[in-house]
């Protein structure tokens, strides 16, 4: 895999992040009696877009203007809103495996330098979905 692809893999991975916490924060809003938790997966989503950002620097990467991937977020939370929240989380865990192997496949061609951020990406995802089994209690 050439550089171009490795680095349009960590855009798409860092602007998916800055989503993914408005994602978050829109579920927040939707599930009030679980807005601890969503805001707690927001959190996790920012410090992990927080840490690409660095390789975002690095490469010198253009990523779409927050606000943009922020309306994104929002969409899909919108999206969801109407669904048993414990359904959620259950679909959430089967369709997020897909990121962890998105993401190991991604450290695996990843310069050493970059390895931290790139095995942090892969270990907050993992994170995702053990809280979402704990909440739902499979």
């Amino acid at each position: 895999m050439g550089n171009a692809q490795y680095t349009s893999r960590v855009l798409k991975a860092y602007e998916d992040e800055v989503a993914g916490a408005a994602y978050f924060d829109g579920l927040a809003s939707a599930y009030p009696q679980q807005s601890g938790f969503f805001a707690q997966c927001a959190a996790l989503e920012r410090a992990t877009a927080s840490q690409l950002s660095a390789l975002v620097r690095k490469y010198a990467l253009a990523p779409q203007p927050r606000t943009a991937l922020e309306q994104r977020g929002a969409l899909d939370a919108r999206r969801e809103a109407g669904s048993d929240w414990r359904e959620l989380l259950r679909q959430s865990v089967q369709a997020y495996a897909r990121y962890v192997a998105e993401f190991q496949a991604l450290e695996a061609i990843g310069p050493a330098a970059d390895q931290p951020v790139l095995a942090a990406l892969t270990a907050h995802e993992v994170q995702l979905i053990e809280w979402m089994r704990a909440q739902v209690g499979s």
